[in-house]
């Protein structure tokens, strides 16, 4: 596989996280929207109790000591609807965080994939020198060997003759 279908995968796989990110998202957007409604919705129930409560106690009715426990259960349900709500909006804002930095890696690597690929080139080409310039030295010192060996003259001076 190449240098450049490496990269590819890579970019790829930054995509889909990135898709995977916003989906997520999208997925918490609903979940978020859900509680406030079901708060939304509890808080309005709390208040019919309430005011069942409030008539009920006039009233003198034995019911009322019922409808105020029922008011107390639904206020604590809204108040760990509200902490839930917190959790997931400090969860959105991080979210969109991480999103928002996945884009810019996302940027940042196309930008520098060409880069890489070139430096990657340039690497290549200047090992497959080297090693040309370290064959011709090679040869050059084999052949300085070759001329020296045919050279009739001794490095250690000439031969004497004999008489």
């Amino acid at each position: 596989m190449s240098l450049s279908d490496r990269l590819d995968e890579v970019l790829m796989s930054q995509l889909e996280l990135l898709r995977e990110l916003r989906a997520a998202r999208d997925e918490l957007a609903v979940v978020h929207g859900r509680v406030r409604m079901r708060a939304a919705e509890l808080e309005e129930q709390a208040n019919e109790v309430g005011e069942h409560y409030r008539q009920a106690a006039e009233e003198g009715d034995p019911e009322a000591e019922t409808l105020r426990d029922m008011s107390d259960r639904i206020k604590a349900r809204i108040e760990d609807l509200k902490a839930a709500d917190a959790d997931l909006e400090a969860t959105e804002t991080g979210l969109h965080e991480r999103i928002r930095r996945a884009e810019l890696d996302i940027e940042d690597f196309r930008v520098l994939q060409p880069q890489i690929i070139a430096r990657a080139a340039a690497a290549r080409s200047a090992g497959v020198g080297r090693e040309v310039f370290e064959t011709l030295a090679d040869a050059l010192h084999y052949v300085e060997i070759a001329i020296a060996a045919a050279t009739p003259e001794d490095p250690n001076g000439p031969l004497k003759k004999e008489p």
